[in-house]
């Protein structure tokens, strides 16, 4: 007899648990899966929508990275699959790489060099021939020394600057091979170059550079001995020259700012390879332990090596906690596990292709709408405007009951979520298909502007009902992010100690985002590529900056030629920002439904003193006053727009919902976290990047990998094989845990 199988949430990982379950031959022998989502689209945080003249409207900045193979090998199989089976033939979506996304291989670092001035580093990264997807990251020690050797091209900066001076160039001829031909005999040319530019440099950095040289040509030597035996060499070279001159180092470099790259990158590449050697690799079992880290915060690890204050207040180590989102978790710079940032650095040495792949389209168009052609085709069931409201506690060892609210009637049996725009992309709308939802129902929805997807929207939808065991289900995928288990899971978070333990200890936090078209292009508001570092293709501004809370931006203008708008009336540039959010009061009852406005007005008001106060740094052009940006420079709805109407036209979100916050990586945590397979109840399986999926870092590639793990762990327990290889990185078993136990009736 066929399980009913029922996936709870629709964002990432839920998907990913519904393609794993549906990507086995037979599977229908066994099985049938039905999704449950509240609201009119998938994707989660990924989730996009069409707004006015079908611009793109996203949750925040969506990138991949070239070290997101499971990503990759996902999505390569979808557009492969549905191209298969003739899906979506009128799309102009056909292959994920040629039509959906662009490769970026810059990244600009800002930093403060005195209060009232801003510096940045430009990070060019080095194409690789391999794509993404085709195979899993490569053992640990091969990254770390590949990780050794792109130390090399940050320290020597980006090619393309126009200060760049001959011997750099030739030097990073290596690296970029389009930029110029590399010398024969590289690896001891290159420690002569080395040495040639320490000479030059030698007002600042002391005449005995010779070892320093030598912690070069080991990196680059060939060697048949043991890794770590090798490693330790290399560290003892370059830690003899950073120790030595220590107290000489970084005097005067202020004014040396490319001698200051230097010296952070090889003294945050000396102190990360020593606490590897010292903390996280065993000699003996030839293994290596990030959990034995992780109840440390990174700057506390690093602080623990030794390391000096110049390291760890710079932009380098402050980049690892801008780009998790935990840079304002309290007022010491952030919190951040050492284990997860440290894997995080290391995973992402080993990129594929390019460091960062842009979309095209947005996020749900090239991705979440894909997948989820190609699950319907394969046969899943979603039942949309379904927001669970309990999943109830049962002392028998299984999940026996969910409650669900039906937010609205439709007026056939399934619901079509998918507007096909004039290209013939199928994508997401902003707003339900009225037309497909009960009239009256639709009616009163538009009128008091209710959306569905907020749970603080004055909506009591039109009944509940409850799933039972047996009839309605057999095993459940519980996708639903950690911000909303004490709402959803309060009868188990009551009655198992380590669910308490779990939603106690795996925080969250709300996030900010804002979008705006502009009339003008990004060179018309100052900003020129060659001055920054950046090549004049292959390099949007991917920009982190100095000042919180809004830590990044993105020059997304590649998407403006598939927002359909009028050709009289088109944007010519559009950038994305982000950040965290802190909130300006605590989260209230969600019958405090004026909330999210009240939030987002805060949020605006902020968001615009900050354009104001910052952004003349990048786009100096954009300010005819000082400290006043330009808000007239805007695209507005009609060309004699005034400066309120063109603010109120561009987009600004802030994720205080607990589905949209971002699941943050706080040291000591780890442990309290729930694998897929480990719910403690034989029927409920659990996904989200807020479990024990490897690498707990929340990033759409753990989301996806705890979605397969989900998925290959419910397989197992019906006795189900033949699972494709799992490439997150895998914790250390765990001993069997007491608190897991469910109290006896």
């Amino acid at each position: 007899m066929r399980k009913k199988i029922v996936i709870l949430g629709g964002g990432m990982a839920a998907l990913s648990a519904a393609h794993e379950l549906t990507d086995y031959p037979g599977w229908q022998d066994h099985y049938s899966v039905t999704l449950y989502q509240m609201g009119w689209r998938l994707g989660g945080k990924t989730a996009t929508g069409r707004g006015p003249h079908g611009r793109i409207e996203e949750h925040g900045i969506h990138i991949l990275q070239g070290w997101y193979d499971t990503t990759f090998r996902l999505f390569r199989q979808v557009y492969e699959e549905r191209a298969r089976r003739g899906l979506d033939p009128g799309s102009p979506l056909k292959d994920l790489f040629r039509d959906g996304l662009v490769a970026n291989d810059t990244t600009l670092l800002t930093t403060e060099e005195r209060s009232d001035h801003w510096t940045s580093w430009p990070l060019i990264f080095p194409r690789t021939e391999e794509l993404p997807g085709t195979a899993g990251p490569l053992p640990p020690w091969a990254l770390i020394r590949k990780g050794m050797a792109l130390l090399l091209e940050f320290v020597m900066g980006s090619p393309y600057g126009k200060d760049a001076n001959p011997l750099e160039r030739l030097i990073l001829a290596h690296f970029f091979p389009n930029y110029g031909p590399a010398p024969r005999g590289w690896r001891g040319w290159l420690t002569g170059a080395m040495g040639l530019l320490l000479r030059s440099s030698r007002k600042v950095i002391p005449k005995g550079y010779q070892r320093l040289l030598d912690a070069f040509h080991e990196a680059h030597a060939d060697f048949s001995d043991d890794d770590y035996d090798h490693h330790r060499r290399l560290l003892r070279s370059l830690g003899d020259f950073l120790e030595e001159h220590d107290d000489r180092l970084y005097a005067g470099l202020s004014a040396h700012p490319r001698l200051e790259r230097i010296i952070l990158f090889l003294t945050f590449g000396y102190y990360l390879l020593k606490g590897i050697l010292d903390d996280v690799y065993d000699p003996t079992t030839r293994s290596f332990n990030f959990d034995a880290i992780d109840r440390y915060d990174f700057r506390e690890w690093l602080r623990r090596q030794e390391a000096p204050d110049y390291l760890l207040n710079s932009v380098v180590v402050r980049f690892f906690y801008t780009g998790t989102f935990s840079n304002l978790v309290n007022d010491r710079g952030g919190a951040l596990a050492a284990g997860s940032a440290l894997q995080f650095l290391i995973q992402s040495i080993g990129y594929k292709g390019s460091f960062v792949y842009q979309m095209r389209y947005g996020t749900g168009d090239t991705l979440v709408m894909p997948l989820y052609q190609l699950l319907k085709a394969r046969g899943v069931t979603f039942r949309f405007f379904q927001r669970v409201e309990q999943v109830h506690y049962s002392d028998s060892g299984r999940m026996e009951r969910i409650t669900l609210q039906r937010q609205v009637d439709l007026v056939g049996e399934d619901y079509d979520p998918a507007i096909v725009l004039a290209d013939g992309l199928s994508a997401w709308p902003a707003t339900p298909r009225y037309e497909q939802l009960d009239p009256e129902q639709a009616q009163r929805l538009l009128a008091a502007t209710i959306d569905l997807e907020d749970p603080w929207a004055d909506w009591q939808g039109v009944g509940t009902y409850t799933l039972e065991l047996g009839t309605d289900f057999d095993e459940v995928v519980l996708g639903i992010p950690v911000g909303c288990l004490p709402t959803i899971c309060p009868e188990i978070i009551e009655r198992v100690p380590a669910w308490r333990k779990m939603v106690d200890r795996v925080a969250t936090t709300p996030t900010q985002a804002a979008q705006l078209w502009m009339k003008v292009t990004l060179r018309q508001l100052g900003f020129k590529a060659y001055d920054w570092g950046l090549p004049l293709s292959g390099g949007a501004p991917n920009v982190v900056v100095y000042e919180d809370p809004m830590y990044s931006w993105l020059d997304s203008s590649l998407v403006l030629p598939h927002e359909p708008w009028p050709a009289d009336h088109c944007p010519r540039f559009v950038a994305y920002f982000t950040g965290p959010y802190l909130l300006s009061e605590p989260l209230p009852p969600f019958t405090d439904h004026g909330y999210p406005v009240r939030e987002l007005a805060e949020m605006g008001r902020a968001f615009r003193d900050y354009l104001d106060r910052y952004m003349a740094f990048f786009w100096p052009l954009a300010y005819t006053d000082p400290g006043v940006f330009n808000a007239m420079l805007l695209h507005g709805p009609a060309p004699t727009a005034t400066a309120e109407e063109r603010y109120a036209y561009q987009y600004l979100r802030v994720n205080v919902r607990p589905t949209d916050q971002y699941t943050l990586s706080l040291p000591d945590t780890d442990q309290y976290r729930l694998r897929p397979g480990g719910s403690g109840f034989a029927n409920l399986f659990l996904c989200g990047d807020w479990t024990d999926f490897g690498l707990n870092v929340g990033y759409i590639d753990g989301a996806i990998q705890s979605g397969i793990q989900a998925g290959q762990a419910l397989r197992k327990a019906a006795n189900l094989g033949g699972h494709k290889e799992n490439w997150a990185p895998v914790h250390r078993p765990r001993a069997a845990d007491p608190e897991m136990e469910l109290p006896v009736a």
